[in-house]
């Protein structure tokens, strides 16, 4: 009976000290344009959403930890009212437990990205 319930108890102890894996996502925009811009870039978080607004600049933020089954979000309102831009792109990279980002979403003014591994 000793023997049944160490095993127990050590079966118990690895389930209850697995680590969640720990997810970073960076976000990204770029709007190449030879004209003067307004961009406001508009990122889910862990508690909501972030804005940042800025003029002719690029965007690149990173957060994290997030567990698996986060929803990346990121989407970009431009002011075109002048003028038509060369070139627009977002993107969503992530990393796991250190490991280098990998590209998992881009789009040219919105991109989503549920973590799934």
């Amino acid at each position: 009976m000793a023997a049944t319930c160490l095993a127990l108890l050590v079966s118990c102890e690895k389930n209850q000290g697995k680590e969640e894996c720990r997810y970073y996502v960076k976000y990204s925009g770029i709007i190449v344009s030879k004209f003067l811009y307004s961009a406001s870039y508009t990122v889910t978080t862990e508690s909501g959403t972030n804005t940042a607004t800025g003029i002719n600049s690029d965007y690149s933020v990173t957060i994290g930890p997030v567990k698996k089954g986060f929803q990346a979000s990121i989407s970009c309102d431009c002011d075109k009212s002048q003028y038509s831009f060369s070139s627009q792109r977002v993107t969503i990279e992530v990393s796991k437990d250190g490991d280098p980002f990998a590209l998992k979403a881009s789009g040219t003014n919105q991109a989503s990205y549920v973590i799934d591994y």
